[in-house]
C-alpha cells in the first residue's frame, strides 16, 4: 500500500515548478492533494489534467495567500474540503531582486507579506487539523543564510523563515508533528528565471557542484516525499540541503 493511502497534504505554490514535483510525488505515493496558487490558471490547469491522466487525486484552489479577503476565502475552501490535514508543504515563493539599498519599504513588506505572513498565518489556521504523525516541510534558499546577487528581500524572508520554523519544530514535536526544512540549490524553474545575472549564476554553479549536474524539482520532491515517510518521523528540526555538494566548496 502506498504510504500516503488516506492521508490529505496541502501544497501552497503547488501548481508551478517545485511546487508542483512535490504535489505529483505525495499525489504518487496515495494522498490526496490539494494544491494552491496564486495567478496562473494555465498551470493549474496543465496539472489537473496530468494528475487525470494519472489517475492522481489532485485539486487545486487559486487564492494570493498575502491578500486578507483572498487568504480567508482560500482557507475556508480548505476547511470545507478536509477534515484533518497531514502534511503542509509551504513551496510557494516570491519577491523583488535587488539590492538591499534599492528596496523600498513597500517591496520588503510585500516579500515578506507572501514568503513570511502568509506562512505563519496559514500554519496558525490549519495546525488544528493536524494530528500525531503530522509533517510541516518549508522550502528553504541558500539566501537565507548566504549572500546571493540582488537578494535581500527574499534572502531575509527565508532568513525569517528558517527561525520560525526551529519554533515550530520544538513546540509541535511533543504533538507528534514533524517539522523541517528543506533547501535546494539553484533549481532551473520560472521564478529561477527571473533571478539577475542567471547565465553567470548557473555557470557557477555547474562549475562548483562536486555532482556535475543541477537540482531538478524532482530531486526536491523526493526528499519532501521521504520526510513524509515513518523513517522521516525523528527528523526534527532540520534543514535539509540538496545541491549536489555545491555547499561544500569555498
Amino acid at each position: 500500500m502506498k504510504h500516503l493511502t488516506n492521508k490529505i497534504a496541502v501544497v501552497t505554490g503547488g501548481t508551478r515548478g517545485i511546487g508542483r514535483a512535490i504535489s505529483l510525488h505525495l499525489a504518487e505515493s496515495g494522498a490526496r492533494v490539494l494544491a494552491l496558487y496564486a495567478r496562473s490558471r494555465k498551470s493549474a490547469e496543465s496539472l489537473e489534467h496530468e494528475a487525470a491522466v494519472r489517475g492522481l487525486d489532485i485539486t487545486t484552489f487559486r487564492g494570493d495567500l498575502s491578500h486578507e479577503e483572498s487568504f480567508i476565502q482560500v482557507v475556508q475552501q480548505l476547511h470545507d474540503s478536509c477534515e484533518h490535514v497531514d502534511i503542509l508543504v509551504h513551496s510557494a515563493a516570491s519577491g523583488v531582486h535587488r539590492k538591499a539599498m534599492e528596496l523600498s519599504d513597500k517591496q520588503l513588506k510585500w516579500t515578506f507579506e507572501i514568503n513570511f505572513f502568509a506562512v505563519h498565518r496559514l500554519t496558525r489556521e490549519l495546525i488544528g487539523k493536524m494530528g500525531r504523525g503530522g509533517r510541516i516541510i518549508g522550502i528553504t534558499s541558500p539566501g537565507g543564510t548566504r549572500v546571493i546577487p540582488d537578494y535581500a528581500a527574499v534572502g531575509s524572508t527565508k532568513g525569517a523563515m528558517e527561525a520560525l520554523f526551529r519554533h515550530y519544530s520544538r513546540e509541535f514535536a511533543p504533538e507528534g508533528i514533524a517539522v523541517n526544512l528543506v533547501c535546494p540549490g539553484l533549481v532551473m524553474t520560472d521564478a529561477a528565471k527571473a533571478l539577475p545575472e542567471l547565465e553567470r549564476l548557473l555557470n557557477i554553479t555547474l562549475e562548483y557542484t562536486p555532482s556535475g549536474r543541477m537540482t531538478t524539482p524532482q530531486d526536491v520532491a523526493e526528499v519532501v516525499n521521504f520526510l513524509t515517510t515513518d523513517a522521516g518521523a525523528q527528523i526534527v528540526g532540520q534543514t535539509i540541503t540538496i545541491d549536489g555538494g555545491k555547499g561544500l566548496l569555498a
